[in-house]
């Protein structure tokens, strides 16, 4: 079973991803690292764990390794820098990093001189990333590790006890596990009863259990994936609605449109009449996969801008 974390491929360094990414919508999604994220251009919604917070330009949070989180642009797109760090790059003389838990705060640039730094220090890693001068990694962990030390200054973070840290790891690897075995089965039919049986716990404990980590209940979650899946469906293919509807496992095409419309506004014929053709959706950056990364020459070109324009 393979869960889509959002990782890029053409450029790795050990424990540490970094990436510009273009948003329309991106399903409830996780990833085991923690994400610092900057917003570049226009607002987002953020949807985390039951609560609902807004991104703009400038401002710039942190999301914790196995933190379920689903993002919305508001009013057209959003580009986003997302710098994501696994707690083991620290582990050789930070190990407490793995027990740090940031919560969702959202913090602004211009708010103090502090949060300036951080601002900066952010754009220099995706300078230092991109550029790709000798010895690069090094400038690389250099600015992770003042990043980082900058954000332990400025944030309510808190500690996981050692007492509870083999609590924490049994609900990481839960989380971990439902969201891949959704992931790889929810055109299927996929009943929180059988993952209840597959971990050895109850539904009634399974259910509160994924609210409480998700934000969502599992019959949402697991709708907004198949919405997605029918979302490019739509837009990819012919297929008739009640062919689509089995395909992404919505059990009556009447649940479909419900779900469907909740999700983009509009029926799923509606939707399919007003979107692009086939041939105008794929040169349209975004519109089939809602997500659009940018080239490290894009990237560099935009942090660069936005460089010389500090005071």
């Amino acid at each position: 079973m393979k869960y889509e974390y959002e990782l890029i491929s053409h450029n790795y360094i050990r424990g540490f991803h970094l990436f510009l990414v273009r948003i329309l919508y991106r399903t409830p999604h996780l990833h085991r690292e923690f994400e610092v994220n900057l917003i570049l251009e226009g607002t987002v919604e953020i949807r985390s764990q039951g609560a609902s917070y807004h991104a703009g330009e400038g401002d710039f949070f942190v999301f914790d390794p196995y933190q379920p989180h689903e993002l919305q642009a508001l009013e057209g797109s959003v580009l986003i820098l997302s710098i994501q760090v696994s707690p083991s790059f620290f582990s050789g003389y930070f190990p407490q990093m793995e027990s740090v838990r940031f919560g969702t705060e959202i913090f602004h640039r211009a708010a103090s001189p502090r949060h300036q730094t951080i601002y900066r220090e952010i754009l220099e890693t995706t300078r230092d990333y991109c550029r790709k001068s000798p010895f690069y990694e090094l400038d690389c962990a250099r600015s992770l590790n003042a990043l980082f030390r900058h954000l332990l200054d400025l944030s309510a973070f808190t500690i996981v006890s050692e007492a509870d840290r083999p609590a924490q790891r049994t609900r990481q690897e839960r989380v971990r596990y439902l969201a891949e075995r959704i992931e790889a089965g929810f055109c299927e039919k996929l009943l929180l009863g059988d993952l209840a049986r597959e971990l050895g716990v109850n539904v009634y404990y399974l259910s509160h259990f994924f609210r409480e980590q998700f934000g969502l209940s599992f019959q949402e979650y697991v709708g907004k994936l198949r919405c997605e899946k029918a979302r490019r469906e739509l837009l990819l293919t012919n297929r008739s609605l009640l062919d689509i509807s089995l395909a992404c496992g919505f059990s009556s095409p009447k649940y479909f449109q419900r779900a469907f419309a909740r999700q983009y506004g509009a029926i799923p014929r509606e939707y399919r009449r007003m979107a692009p053709r086939e041939s105008e959706a794929r040169q349209t950056p975004g519109v089939l996969t809602s997500q659009e990364f940018l080239s490290d020459e894009q990237s560099l070109s935009i942090v660069q801008r936005l460089s010389e324009q500090l005071p």
